[in-house]
């Protein structure tokens, strides 16, 4: 019988089928004549390096290939392997470790669970694997070897020689295989920051990093692709650097330990305040506190939710009983210094307390810390500095009406009135006038404020007119002062001429001399003095005592051309003393604005030097204002003037008539309807509503022309 030789095969896989042939030729130690090839997959690449699938092919010895190698059916199919050298470890180096100090694992003894044998048709596969994070490798005798495949060059060596990128290799437990796990690192940097004051010391950091690499267990398989775990750890800062630079800089308060500790070890950009100063803390001045309810009957016009202000809850005018406590003296308290970061002190702003001056029927305590009423009466104080002048002003209540049988009403306080003010008759009064009643062709002149619960019938109303008369003669006494400050400079000059002898100065002070200088540079000068007086003229009747002997030493002092109360420089002096205290009352900030609120108004004349406001509206009527004017009914006919803005319900005339709105350039109108015919002018721009429109807002752009918006 003819003997058989029984065939001896390898399966082999690879990128290409050529590559799985070769490996297949070096497991086998034959060349191609010697076998024959069967190809079981061809290689696919896939779309984009996805599934890709490796070529696999069968390898089997011809016949006499086998009988050749009868001899080795007991040898292990290692010992024939070309990649095994005489060595015993599998270890794995990092970048920058030497070979000898390269963590190396001795592997135990491979149990061999399969033999090869001759004529065998499917060899066993050897496989490989990442355990605990080293190579650990199974290969029964006669089976194939485990494949390594390199990701990029230079990362596996095999016995001392490095695998290209995408190159792979047969490997068995003889060989040795280094696996470089390179690490990366990158240094923090960071930069101290002062701000000017010294208040702050902010450590700007770049954080570096180190960066550790690890193998990934894996499991067991003909193949291993290597897969590396990646440990990314902030690159630290040493603290004492940081302190060291301080000290360097001298920063020596508000170190924060624990924020330099956090920036230490920061893993993100940005600043970190590592030292910050403590700003001083304001302290409060000295107030007087009123003790009455004042708080009740004196409150603020609240804002509604629509911005407009209601001035129905306004202040009730309080009262004080005679020996009843006026109000209290609160001390000031000091503010708390501060520290910059380098330990310098910065001082509190200083406080001041309040020095009282006792007016009309008010008595302090001894120790000025209490005031009580000598009269009953609303008190009143005035402000200037850090003194406090307290008055007691009496409030009138006047039951019934104002007419013929009771007289005009001319009082230096508050006057409320339950009844109505009737024909020609004058109510006048310094503080705050209330009507119960109508008002009809009559006048009221009020101090601060006016509240009419009835109509203001053909009336003159003004309200405020103090604040009108200071809006006004502020600027003025500014030039005064400048021009009788050149004044007596001229005075030193001239005064030792011939022509001005000391003994006419005596007898007819500087008349002379000022009569010379009003024809020549300071005839301007004299033109202010007249309007001065024309201004007196014109509030007279709500001026205090101080402003008449003013304008009365103007008359005296100027206007005389015969004799002049002035003799000298010094006078002149005093005089400018006299207007730099009155321009300081008139330029003073208003604490409490002067305000009118009417129900309603027809063919009548109302100005205020604060707001106003009209209820049920108003008609045919001539209506001027400081500040806001708020009708929450409709405004028929007239002019209306506003110098701080308008918030209206409607306004126009349907019919007949014409109504014009008027407020400055920088104010605007708010109206939910404004019907056709009406005027508008915004400073000096003027436009005529042509159609009637509803919820607008009507200002001036930045070109100065009139916008017209729906409501803001």
């Amino acid at each position: 019988m003819e003997e058989k030789h029984m065939e001896r095969s390898v399966i082999s896989k690879g990128k290409t089928v050529e590559q799985a042939v070769d490996r297949a030729l070096a497991l086998l130690e034959v060349s191609k004549k010697e076998v024959s090839i069967e190809i079981i997959d061809n290689e696919s690449r896939g779309f984009l390096g996805l599934n890709a699938r490796p070529a696999v092919v069968r390898v089997s010895l011809l016949a006499a290939s086998v009988a050749e190698m009868g001899a080795l059916s007991s040898m292990n199919l290692h010992t024939a392997t070309p990649v095994s050298v005489d060595r015993h470890t599998v270890g794995i180096l990092e970048q920058g470790m030497s070979a000898e100090s390269a963590a190396v694992v001795t592997l135990p003894p491979v149990d061999l669970y399969a033999d090869l044998t001759l004529g065998s048709n499917k060899l066993e596969e050897g496989k490989i694997w990442i355990a605990d994070g080293q190579i650990a490798m199974h290969i029964p005798d006669g089976a194939n070897l485990p494949m390594i495949d390199a990701f990029k060059s230079g990362d596996i060596l095999i016995n001392g020689t490095a695998l290209l990128a995408g190159q792979s290799a047969a490997v068995s437990k003889e060989d040795v295989i280094e696996i470089r796990l390179n690490g990366e690192s990158k240094d923090s940097t960071w930069e101290l920051d002062i701000d000017a004051e010294g208040m702050n010391a902010a450590l700007h950091i770049e954080p570096g990093y180190h960066i550790t690499r690890s193998l990934m267990d894996t499991e067991p398989n003909t193949r291993l692709m290597l897969r590396v775990v990646q440990n990314k750890k902030p690159a630290a800062i040493d603290p004492e650097e940081i302190y060291h630079q301080l000290r360097t800089k001298e920063i020596i308060f508000g170190i924060d330990s624990s924020m330099i500790k956090q920036a230490c070890r920061a893993e993100r950009s940005g600043p970190f305040i590592i030292a910050a100063g403590q700003l001083p803390v304001a302290g409060q001045d000295g107030i007087f506190q009123l003790q009455t309810d004042a708080a009740a009957r004196k409150v603020q016009p609240k804002l509604r939710d629509n911005g407009t202000i209601d001035y129905r809850e306004t202040r009730e005018f309080p009262s004080i009983l005679e020996g009843e406590l006026i109000g209290t003296v609160i001390p000031s308290k000091p503010g708390i210094d501060g520290r910059d970061i380098y330990g310098k002190v910065i001082l509190a702003p200083a406080v001041h307390d309040i020095q009282m001056i006792p007016g009309k029927d008010v008595q302090l305590s001894e120790d000025g810390r209490n005031a009580f009423a000598l009269k009953s009466g609303m008190p009143s104080q005035t402000r200037q500095g850090h003194y406090v002048k307290l008055s007691m002003i009496p409030k009138l209540m006047h039951s019934g009406d104002v007419n013929l049988s009771t007289g005009n009403i001319h009082f230096r306080g508050d006057v409320e009135i339950s009844g109505a003010v009737q024909d020609t008759m004058e109510v006048e009064a310094e503080g705050n006038i209330r009507v119960r009643g109508n008002i009809n062709m009559a006048q009221i002149l009020a101090g601060d404020s006016l509240i009419v619960h009835a109509n203001v019938l053909s009336s003159r109303i003004i309200v405020g007119q103090l604040q009108l008369f200071y809006g006004q003669i502020a600027p003025m006494l500014i030039y005064v002062r400048e021009q009788v400050e050149l004044m007596k400079q001229a005075v030193h000059q001239v005064s030792s001429a011939s022509a001005f002898k000391i003994n006419d100065m005596n007898q007819t002070g500087l008349a002379p001399l000022f009569q010379v200088l009003f024809q020549g540079r300071f005839k301007w000068m004299l033109e202010q003095l007249e309007r001065l007086l024309r201004l007196e003229e014109q509030y007279k009747t709500a001026l205090k005592e101080e402003w008449i002997r003013y304008f009365q030493e103007i008359r005296n002092g100027f206007m005389n051309k015969e004799n002049s109360s002035f003799r000298t420089a010094e006078d002149l002096e005093s005089f400018i003393r006299r207007t730099n205290y009155l321009y300081t009352l008139a330029s003073a900030p208003v604490v409490e604005r002067n305000f009118a609120r009417l129900h309603f108004v027809q063919n009548s004349t109302v100005r205020c030097g604060g707001d106003v406001v009209v209820e049920k509206g108003a008609y045919n009527a001539h209506l001027y204002c400081e500040g806001v004017l708020e009708a929450t009914g409709t405004l028929r006919g007239g002019t209306y003037y506003a110098a701080e803005g308008m918030v209206l319900q409607e306004a126009g005339s349907p019919g007949t008539g014409t109504t014009k709105l008027h407020v400055n350039a920088t104010a605007r109108i708010k109206a939910a309807r404004v019907l056709a015919g009406t005027t508008i002018q915004i400073g000096e721009r003027i436009h005529q509503c042509m159609e009637d429109v509803e919820h607008v807002t009507i200002r001036l752009d930045n070109n100065e022309q009139i916008i017209w918006k729906g409501s803001e």
